[in-house]
Formats: structure tokens, C-alpha cells, sequence
């Protein structure tokens, strides 16, 4: 049987050179492993391979080392960097030095890993091109959710470039909506990506698949950049240092970032540092990339929700309210700057399993 792809893996630690080779294997990869960097590159004179998966801190020649080792002899080597530390501005620098993505261990679910290497296959095997295509297609002038009737009580959609606040209580809605803007999104040719203190990659691709907003082909494809930030091991600085993810998101082509949620790296934060935060949030729109934030209303006062939502472009506020016998979730557009329709509505809607968001008459609500 033709395997799906050449794996080399790099790692001095034996146990989990072998943990990562059976699960590839097990997906149908030819694996080929390597103690070091050293022995990585002799074996990269004799082999080829498709995609190298090398953990950063080894003996000797580190995996950021490596990596440049690796692009010096092909600048289309695809290489995945794998780290025990998980502060996004280490990942990321291996990022801007050419590394395809980083994984961060020890590892939540192995389908993380399957799920990348996946997609640094995908990416290999793609045909090269000397400039970009023609046939590119024309991006929509608005952030739409997929459905056309929850986008007309938002104004037509979020303009484009808007730097945009969701928050609420808890159980309102709010990860759903951001969910179902990120799948609208990259239906429309966008690419994003999705910071999260919610779920894993897994966790969070089944939670939208449960809700029939299946994003794992635009995940495979690269469309979609799923980034799990461990707030619990975050050392100060939180929010300085996600918005220096999200800078170098721009430049690497992503067109909206979502983070789901701001809620535990804003709780023992002072107030001027968020405030900055959306400030930095606000430059980085200025120059065409979209923003949405998500935010439990209980993690700031009403003086500074004040103060962040005059920052921001579109202001989505969700909460649940008694109809009758039952609790219905609420959105109020509080705003949105740019809109081609009126706004200020307030929508009524469920969330139903394999349906996702389905808005409710205020009648029926209330009946």
C-alpha cells in the first residue's frame, strides 16, 4: 500500500520519537525518525521526505537550528516545530523564521498532530506557482455567519476591517456566534484564525460539526489557523503578547482573527492594559485586517466596557431572558459601523443540535 506521505521526526527523547511514529503509521505514514539534528541532516542527503516534524530544545543543534538548516537547501521544505513551552510569542518565532506550524506538548489529543501533519502534506504537495493566481477570488466586502437572515438583523454583516466586541453572560450564545461567523468566513475565501481559551483543535471542530458548521476541510486545506492558548501557564504580559500573535497573523495573509475568549487573560489584568490591547486591536484593523473579540460582561466593569466598546467598530451584546416557561437567547446590535443597513435590532434564537443558530419571532418568544 502507497503511503499518504514521507514523515521524518525529530526528537532526542526516545519515548516520544516512537509515540509520534505509531501514531502517524498508524494513519498511514512512512515514518523516519532521527536523535538529533545531526543525524536529521545525514539523512536528508540520502532521503527525501515530505513533511519534518523536529521538537525545538535537543542536545547540540537546536529545532530552530535545524529549521534553518532545512530552508537552506529547499526553501519550500515544509517543517513543523514542535515545544514544551507554551507561550505564543516562542511558537510564533519559529513561525516568522519559516517554520509551516507549531505543535505544543505535552500534546492534548494526538488528532492534533495527525491533523497537522495533514495539513503541512496538503501544503507540500500543492503545485508551485512563480507569482499569484488569477483566478483568485474576489473576497466579499463583509464578515457574513452563512445565514442570510441572522446577516440582515446585523446590518448585512460586519464591514470588513471592523474591530468588533461580542460579550455577554454566560450560556448566551456567544462562542456559538463567533463559531458561526468563522465558518461564513472561510466559506467566503477568507483566512482566518481562531485563538482559543475555550477548546482544543478537536474539541472545537467537533463542537461545530455538532452544530453542522463543519470547518475541518478549510483546517486541512490552511484556510484555518486554530491556536489553544494555555491561559494557566501565561506569565504577565497576556494580552501583549496576543495581540503580537495576531500582528503576525497579518503579515502572514490572514484576513480576520477570532478569540474566543479574552475573558481569563483580561480578569487580573489593569484596566489601561486592556484598554491598550483594543487600542492595538484598532491599528491593526486600520489596515484591513478583522478582528472579533469575545467577552463574558461579568470579567469588566461598566466603565471600562464603556471605554473598550467606544474603540471598537461592531458591538454585539447577547443574553438570556425568560419567555414564558423557557430562557431564549437575545442579541442586541448594539452597533456597527459601516453597515448597509439599519442596525440597533434585537434578535431572538436557539441553538439546536445539527441545526446551529436558528432565530426565533419575538411572538413565538414570548408566547
Amino acid at each position: 500500500m502507497t503511503p499518504l506521505a514521507r514523515v521524518l521526526v525529530v526528537d532526542d527523547e526516545e519515548g516520544m520519537r516512537d509515540a509520534l511514529s505509531f501514531a502517524l503509521q498508524e494513519e498511514g505514514y512512512e515514518v523516519h525518525t532521527a536523535a538529533d539534528g545531526e543525524q536529521a541532516l545525514a539523512f536528508l542527503d540520502r532521503e527525501s521526505v515530505d513533511v519534518v516534524l523536529t521538537d525545538v530544545k535537543m542536545p547540540g543543534m537546536s529545532g530552530i537550528d535545524l529549521l534553518h538548516r532545512i530552508l537552506e537547501r529547499d526553501e519550500h521544505a515544509i517543517v513543523v516545530i514542535v515545544t514544551a513551552y507554551a507561550s505564543i510569542q516562542s511558537a510564533l518565532a519559529a513561525l516568522r523564521q519559516g517554520a509551516f506550524d507549531y505543535l505544543v506538548k505535552p500534546f492534548n489529543d494526538i488528532d492534533q498532530v495527525i491533523t497537522t501533519v495533514a495539513r503541512a502534506v496538503k501544503q507540500r504537495k500543492r503545485p508551485r506557482r512563480g507569482g499569484r493566481s488569477m483566478s483568485t477570488p474576489k473576497l466579499k466586502p463583509v464578515v457574513s455567519t452563512g445565514n442570510d437572515e441572522i446577516d440582515s438583523k446585523m446590518g448585512g454583516g460586519i464591514p470588513v476591517g471592523s474591530l468588533t466586541l461580542i460579550d455577554g453572560q454566560s450560556h448566551a450564545g456567544k462562542s456559538v456566534l463567533a463559531q458561526q461567523m468563522a465558518w461564513g468566513s472561510v466559506r467566503d475565501q477568507f483566512r482566518l484564525a481562531f485563538f482559543t481559551t475555550e477548546n482544543t483543535v478537536q474539541s472545537l471542530v467537533k463542537q461545530m460539526q455538532s452544530l453542522s458548521i463543519d470547518i475541518l476541510d478549510f483546517l486541512l486545506l490552511g484556510r484555518l489557523r486554530i491556536y489553544p492558548m494555555e491561559v494557566a501557564r501565561s506569565k504577565g504580559e497576556a494580552l501583549t503578547a496576543l495581540l503580537d500573535a495576531i500582528k503576525d497573523e497579518g503579515t502572514h495573509g490572514t484576513d480576520i482573527v477570532f478569540v474566543d475568549a479574552l475573558t481569563p487573560l483580561v480578569l487580573s489584568t489593569p484596566d489601561e492594559e486592556v484598554v491598550s490591547y483594543f487600542e492595538g486591536g484598532k491599528r491593526l484593523c486600520s489596515e484591513r485586517m478583522t478582528i472579533v473579540n469575545v467577552i463574558h460582561s461579568h470579567a469588566i466593569s461598566r466603565e471600562l466596557l464603556v471605554r473598550i466598546t467606544s474603540l471598537c467598530d461592531a458591538h454585539l451584546r447577547l443574553r438570556t431572558e425568560e419567555a414564558g416557561a423557557k430562557l431564549v437567547k437575545v442579541m442586541e446590535v448594539a452597533k456597527v459601523r459601516g453597515a448597509n443597513k439599519t442596525t440597533g435590532n434585537i434578535i431572538s434564537f436557539e441553538i439546536e443540535p445539527g441545526l446551529g443558530m436558528r432565530i426565533i419571532p419575538i411572538s413565538k418568544a414570548q408566547g
